[in-house]
């Protein structure tokens, strides 16, 4: 009986911390402390930038290049980044609003996480009536890179952007909310314009379970009606607008890298399976729980579809070098999963699942695989400071 007096413990402490009106809140709040204590962000590579003489990051070089002249931005050629970046507008905007005022913009994005984490938790509410099921998963969610990156992206790449934008897109009931929020993701970032298919499906088995109708016909029928339709319209004019600025303004563009799977190269390979497992540490055992639930419902068809959104998800992270910012833009298969375990599970076997998912994503030391063989760490708070400490007195253990 010993863990199961300690596991019994552990559900009335969450019960009597969540016992307050905003307790919501005070979920995220700890969600989000954590989150930074465990990976604090590279903030010092951020002050190198802004300061004379330190290291630039180039993609923020280029965001004020486009914030000057968007269709006619300076020096694109310099790397082989900045031609992926010609039709990702939204920091450009930012930049320009701002004026170019960096820290406003890792600051609005940082705001935006949070709001992030609370939106998955409001929705979860809704769906579970279960606060320890919402403790959980926002805990093990807010400690996986989706989350974690939000804050710790200061290189200007801007996802945490993009995430919030679908989120946005795939909660809200407003087409016209729907259909501007799929618009900033996708001039974000064009993995979101991939990402726009996760919600497709998270629309398709939601319908499926809501309708009590697994079949093709309405499979099919939910892939292009409701809140579907309206990707599908975000995505044409999306491509509307892009082959007619490609066309006007950038004629001969081309990208170096296109239809080249870069991580088939030794250089990236070995780290397709390290990425597998930290874009979403413990989630994994929670998504492998949903789509077993799946296989004992005998619901083939879902599992055939959900299969190939995730086929998807993997190959868009095997053409880029940054494969585990790739993978989390599969984050709406973490509320897939979720909501299908609480249409086919039973709460307490889902509560037990969702502790063991929690253990191992605030557990595990957030590692993530940006390309060129290299795996990064982001450390803990107090290691961040040891360091510091150590570069101040010159004690030279990290050198």
């Amino acid at each position: 009986m010993l863990f199961e007096d300690f596991y019994h413990s552990f559900e009335r402490r969450i019960e009597s911390f969540l016992a307050s009106g905003y307790w919501l809140w005070k979920l995220v709040a700890l969600s989000v402390f954590l989150s930074l204590f465990l990976a604090f962000p590279p903030y010092t590579l951020l002050i190198g930038h802004l300061s004379e003489h330190g290291m630039k990051l180039d993609a923020w070089v280029f965001v004020q290049n486009q914030s000057a002249d968007l269709f006619h931005p300076k020096d694109m050629d310099y790397d082989v980044r900045r031609e992926n970046m010609i039709f990702r507008w939204v920091l450009p905007a930012l930049s320009f609003i701002t004026g170019h005022n960096i820290v406003l913009i890792v600051l609005l994005q940082s705001i935006l996480g949070v709001f992030f984490i609370y939106k998955i938790g409001q929705w979860l509410y809704a769906v579970s009536k279960d606060k320890i099921a919402t403790f959980l998963f926002v805990l093990a969610i807010a400690n996986t890179f989706v989350c974690v990156w939000t804050f710790a992206d200061i290189y200007g790449y801007g996802d945490g952007f993009a995430y919030f934008f679908l989120l946005t897109a795939l909660f809200s009931r407003n087409p016209l909310v729907t259909f501007f929020a799929l618009q900033g993701a996708f001039f974000t970032d064009e993995r979101a314009v991939i990402a726009g298919g996760y919600l497709l499906l998270f629309h398709i088995v939601r319908n499926a379970f809501d309708k009590n109708d697994f079949g093709l016909p309405a499979m099919v029928k939910n892939a292009f009606s409701g809140t579907s339709l309206i990707v599908w319209v975000a995505w044409v004019i999306y491509f509307a607008i892009r082959f007619y600025v490609q066309k006007e303004y950038f004629p001969n563009h081309s990208y170096s890298t296109l239809g080249t799977p870069v991580l088939f190269a030794d250089a990236h390979r070995h780290g397709l399976g390290s990425s597998m497992w930290t874009a979403f540490e413990g989630m994994w055992i929670l998504m492998g729980a949903a789509i077993l639930s799946l296989i004992l419902r005998q619901h083939y068809l879902l599992i055939l579809a959900l299969t190939f959104g995730f086929v998807i998800l993997v190959a868009s992270g095997i053409y880029v070098h940054d494969i585990d910012r790739a993978l989390s833009y599969g984050f709406p298969f973490l509320l897939l999963s979720m909501y299908i375990l609480f249409q086919t599970a039973s709460l307490r076997s889902i509560r037990v699942i969702l502790f063991f998912t929690a253990i191992v994503c605030v557990s595990h030391p957030m590692i993530y695989y940006m390309g060129y063989n290299r795996v990064l760490w982001l450390e803990p708070f107090p290691l961040k400071i040891f360091m510091l400490l150590d570069h101040w007195k010159h004690w030279n253990l990290f050198n």
